[in-house]
């Protein structure tokens, strides 16, 4: 008699519902954790975008025009010597100032 209710227990629990509910769960598992990686990398992507967007493009544009003055200033300060005002020059004075004070 005991022989025969654990053999039909274990048909049961093993029979084809049991096994079949232990893979069905895996495998809803599994798509689970893809569905959050698919999300996670999306999100990741979306981050990303954002920060190409407000970040990076606005500061490279503003490296760029930061470097454009500094080629402005730098060919207006290499023809300071051709200027026949140079010698009392104030701008020309305050720069030299400046760099004795460094």
């Amino acid at each position: 008699m005991t022989l025969e209710i654990v053999s039909l227990v274990l048909n049961l629990l093993f029979g084809g519902g049991f096994l079949l509910s232990l893979f069905k769960l895996k495998a809803e598992r599994n798509i689970a954790n893809a569905e959050a990686k698919s999300k996670e990398l999306d999100n990741e992507e979306k981050t990303l975008q954002i920060q190409m967007q407000y970040i990076i493009k606005p500061l490279k544009k503003e490296i760029n025009a930061l470097r454009k003055d500094v080629r402005k200033l730098q060919k207006a300060l290499d023809r300071i010597g051709d200027c026949p005002h140079a010698d009392n020059c104030p701008v020309r004075r305050q720069l030299q100032d400046e760099a004795d004070t460094e």
